[in-house]
């Protein structure tokens, strides 16, 4: 079962004709919208407070054959699950009865299934059962029967140990009409919750559930079910979560921080190691401008820190090129760097979006379970791609760019901090501040009239401390910005 739409609702309190209808309508609407995930079949199953199970099960789309059914829920209906199914090329069944149709039924469970269960057949070996039909969908309902004691810590050891596959499941079962079960690994599920019509829906897009564009005082509440986790939800309110990841308790915490030599990256690194992290720094040599010097900066840092150091050499920005920093058009050094400090004049097409994508890649093959880069406050007001939204929103999506029950979170370690913060913070930890290259030149020394030099220079002036990199500024310029600011005290290495 490759792609399906899994829908349905649990209906809360007691409900009456104009509920049942308001409920019946959005259930409809619902389940017809989701077939632009599956157009070969649907189906509807319906629980009754005390068990009671009625299905209505068709071919085709529901936008075509559901309004032919007059009616599906009643008064004493406490959920209805659904399945729209896109039938894959390698289940094509030519003749379909009932049992090929989802959701999928047996004595006492319910399933409604989207994704693929690749070890269906060493399930029947192990547990003696067997499937309802060709479909790899119907091993769940007489697995759960089988192994499944109906609490929430079971159906998570049956789904995290047993199960292969990938998967976004509601599930009920006649024995527990008050309860509803929801489980993904890295198959989308949403709910929504109704305030008029007092009850929980569900389906694999949030899109499916309500229009996006209503104002916030016509809209519900809806909420994404989180990657590798399972949920029981029931009629009076009750709400549990546990995840599906494997407990791995003991297992060093490795983390691979994208560095670029400079300021946020190394103090982020240094902080990660004082928060007992497995560090590895990660750079890029991308063909920009400031490639020598940041090279050699961030081998010295490596090797202070005491930590290994991955290089990768790649020419991809050659194509890229339209940016200052890969040497097409002149770096910004207006107003002593203030407006290269205020407005992204260097900006490199995607860098970030492109590094993080390739340090995921590099982390999952690796085996690291975290990604960090110095992504901050301050430069968010210049570049997109510093905004703690942009990694925010890229953990949403990470669960769906690694492997099947591969876990990679990104981590911002100075992302809610702005320039004077961070060097206050490297001061505070003793990052090798000294040994760190700001500037989008080559050097030799840092040219001190650019953005990263301008934010460098003042943020070190804020905090009292000489910066101990060099400037390519008169003496008298330098003796006078720094009059009165103490010396900048080299830290020992760790572990000294």
């Amino acid at each position: 079962m490759v792609e399906c739409s899994v829908s349905g609702v649990l209906v809360f309190g007691e409900l009456d004709e104009t509920r049942v209808r308001g409920i019946e309508g959005k259930l409809r609407s619902i389940v017809m919208r989701a077939e632009e995930r599956g157009r070969d079949s649907w189906g509807i199953v319906t629980m009754s407070r005390n068990g009671e199970i009625k299905s209505i099960k068709s071919l085709g789309k529901a936008s075509e054959t559901l309004p032919n059914y007059p009616r599906i829920l009643d008064t004493d209906t406490v959920v209805a699950i659904a399945n729209n199914r896109a039938e894959p090329t390698t289940e094509y069944v030519k003749e379909k009865g009932l049992n090929d149709i989802q959701p999928m039924i047996s004595e006492y469970v319910v399933v409604s299934h989207n994704g693929t269960i690749a070890n269906d057949a060493e399930l029947e070996g192990k547990y003696g059962i067997r499937k309802i039909s060709k479909i790899d969908s119907s091993i769940l309902p007489p697995l759960l029967e089988k192994a499944w004691d109906g609490s929430l810590e079971g159906l998570q050891r049956i789904l995290r140990d047993e199960v292969v596959g990938s998967f976004a499941l509601a599930i009920i079962d006649r024995r527990r009409p008050g309860k509803l079960w929801l489980a993904v690994n890295f198959k989308p599920l949403y709910v929504m919750w109704d305030r008029e019509l007092n009850a929980l829906f569900f389906s694999s897009l949030d899109t499916y559930l309500e229009d996006p564009d209503k104002p916030p005082w016509d809209a519900n509440v809806i909420k994404r079910i989180e990657p590798y986790s399972v949920v029981e939800v029931t009629r009076d309110g009750g709400w549990r979560v546990l995840r599906l990841w494997r407990d791995e308790q003991g297992k060093p915490r490795r983390v691979l921080v994208v560095a670029s030599g400079g300021l946020d990256s190394t103090t982020a690194a240094t902080q990660l190691i004082k928060q007992g992290y497995d560090v590895t720094l990660l750079h890029f040599n991308y063909g920009h401008v400031a490639e020598g010097p940041e090279d050699r900066a961030v081998r010295r840092i490596a090797e202070f820190l005491n930590v290994p150091l991955l290089e990768v050499n790649m020419d991809f920005f050659k194509i890229v090129r339209h940016s200052p920093l890969l040497g097409e058009g002149e770096i910004n050094r207006r107003r002593s760097g203030i407006n290269g400090a205020e407005f992204a004049h260097e900006w490199v097409p995607a860098r970030n979006l492109v590094f993080i994508a390739l340090a995921a890649a590099i982390a999952e093959a690796m085996g690291y379970d975290y990604v960090a880069t110095g992504v901050n406050l301050e430069e968010s007001g210049a570049y997109p791609d510093n905004e703690m939204e942009f990694i925010r929103l890229l953990n949403q999506v990470m669960p769906y760019a690694v492997g099947p029950n591969k876990h990679i979170e990104l981590l911002m370690p100075v992302g809610h901090l702005v320039k004077h913060e961070i060097v206050k913070l490297g001061l505070e930890i003793n990052a090798p501040l000294h040994l760190t290259w700001s500037c989008y030149d080559k050097g030799p020394k840092h040219c001190g009239r650019c953005g990263p030099c301008y934010m460098r220079r003042l943020a070190f002036k804020i905090n009292g401390v000489r910066d101990p990199v060099e400037y390519d500024l008169p003496v008298e310029v330098e003796e006078e910005f720094w009059r009165g600011a103490r010396p900048y005290e080299v830290p020992k290495r760790p572990g000294q």
